[in-house]
């Protein structure tokens, strides 16, 4: 197979055991987003390097990975969907703090590192939240959202501000490919539909209308960005989004 010869000519350069080989690969996998120094730098530094002969090993996959320099920022994105992805489901809060992080973003483009990220904090979304008329989830529960979304490379949960009762977050470029306008539009229109099945029916709306508010203050506040693309959750929980 094409696949292996692959392989086979990264091995034999000699630079690079085949363990190491496999936990760069399993890396990507497992995080989708890589980065040079977070959260495994040797995985990053391996595909780098030796991207041109790894690119057919994740196509026969259905994948292709995206090298940002800029962002010194590895990308595992979808080519072809077959399986898996359109199966995987958010909770709604996930749902929810995921857009919050995504406009965050957005606007703190005028604010990025050199390594195009943005500084936040766990305020941040409890705030953003509040305004759109949304109770914020727990601190506790938010942690549990932020780590979910720290494992795909979205977001860098820091240190804990006991005075403030806050954690400081580093929101990370890859936001921008996981999370396209064409994620969003899915969303808005999808609580749009939610909105007018249940006034059909005379039903509460309950809080898909402040949702809606919520969403569309997101897109009214986006810019152009990356190529689209799926975020690969493997949370498959039932979901309300």
């Amino acid at each position: 197979m094409a696949e292996l010869r692959e392989v086979g000519v990264i091995l034999d350069t000699g630079k690079i055991e085949e363990e190491e080989l496999q936990s760069a690969l399993q890396a990507l996998l497992f995080h989708q987003c890589l980065y040079e120094d977070w959260p495994y730098p040797p995985a990053y530094r391996i595909i780098a390097r030796h991207l041109a002969h790894i690119q057919p090993i994740v196509g026969a996959f259905g994948y292709r990975i995206v090298h940002h320099a800029v962002a010194s920022m590895l990308v595992l994105e979808t080519d072809s969907v077959v399986y898996g992805v359109n199966m995987a489901r958010l909770k709604k809060d996930e749902t929810i703090v995921l857009l919050v992080l995504r406009l965050l973003y957005a606007e703190g483009i005028s604010s990025l590192d050199d390594r195009g990220r943005v500084e936040s904090t766990t305020d941040d979304i409890h705030d953003r939240l509040r305004s759109a008329g949304e109770e914020p989830p727990t601190i506790k529960r938010l942690i549990e959202i932020l780590k979910l979304f720290q494992r795909k490379g979205i977001v860098r949960i820091g240190e804990n501000d006991p005075e403030e009762q806050l954690l400081q977050l580093t929101i990370m470029p890859g936001v921008t490919v996981l999370v396209p306008d064409v994620y969003v539009e899915a969303v808005i229109q999808w609580l749009e539909r939610q909105e007018f099945e249940a006034a059909e029916a005379g039903a509460d709306i309950l809080s898909a209308d402040t949702m809606l508010a919520h969403v569309a203050d997101y897109r009214a506040n986006l810019g152009a960005e990356a190529p689209a693309s799926d975020i690969d959750s493997q949370n498959e929980d039932d979901s309300d989004a």
